[in-house]
């Protein structure tokens, strides 16, 4: 199943992507940052999304847990079949899905909001 998503940059108030793969956009996150070899992609629920709270979380390295919100599943080089089923599972339901991409040395490079499209 292939679920289309607008990417909303939080930490740039540019107009969000749409894109329609998201196993490969989970794999190809890391690629972003100066060493993806140590970088690794945390996913969690956004109901504050509906909400219409926008403004970046500034999650750090060493927390486990964003108040309000259910991990999902976290992910290095690659996103195996169960975090993209429950991503799209997300999606189904008309939910948006946050992530926060961090490097080698434990800086939060980007956070991210995946949006479905209907």
């Amino acid at each position: 199943m292939r679920s289309r998503f607008r990417v909303h940059d939080l930490r740039r108030p540019d107009d969000p992507i749409e894109r329609d793969d998201l196993g490969l956009y989970l794999f190809r996150a890391i690629d972003r940052v100066h060493n993806p070899r140590h970088a690794e992609t945390r996913v969690y629920t956004c109901r504050s999304w509906r909400a219409g709270m926008t403004a970046p979380y500034a999650l750090h390295w060493n927390a486990e847990s964003v108040p309000g919100e259910t991990f999902l599943g976290s992910c290095g080089a690659s996103a195996d079949r169960d975090l993209v089923r429950r991503v799209e599972h997300e999606f189904a339901r008309g939910e948006a899905v946050r992530l926060f991409i961090f490097n080698s040395d434990a800086d939060l490079c980007f956070e991210e909001v995946l949006e479905p499209v209907h």
